[in-house]
């Protein structure tokens, strides 16, 4: 067992087996996007943007990536976001800014089995 375990060609064949085996095993147990309900949906879409947090809100996006989750969160940064429900299939962002109270619609999609938003509006046909 010693000469086993001293043998640099034992090593060179075992990490890289390891190796590959840790990234099997990360890439099965990754969250998919999205959230597993409509409801979850709006609470994380609101909580992101009371955070302010773009990396919260990019893996709820159906499209757009990281670009699209910053310039969202960018548009909330004054703003006071009161609550986020999901209403005739979008999320309803109810905010105030500078006194006036508004609200922001994002359409909900299916993905996968999973509810994401979609704030890129995408024609259908």
């Amino acid at each position: 067992m010693y000469a086993r375990l001293t043998n640099l060609r034992f090593w060179l064949l075992v990490f890289p087996i390891g190796w590959l085996a840790m990234v099997f095993v990360s890439i099965a147990i990754w969250p998919s996007p999205g959230a597993a309900s409509p409801d979850e949906l709006a609470t994380e879409v609101t909580n992101a943007l009371r955070a302010h947090d773009f990396h919260k809100l990019e893996p709820l996006l159906a499209v757009g990536g990281e670009d699209v989750a910053k310039t969202t969160t960018d548009q909330f940064q004054t703003a006071q976001v009161d609550r986020g429900v999901y209403r005739d299939g979008a999320i309803v962002v109810e905010y105030t800014h500078d006194g006036t109270r508004a609200e922001f619609r994002l359409p909900v999609e299916m993905q996968d089995g999973r509810y994401v938003v979609n704030p890129v509006v995408t024609p259908r046909g």
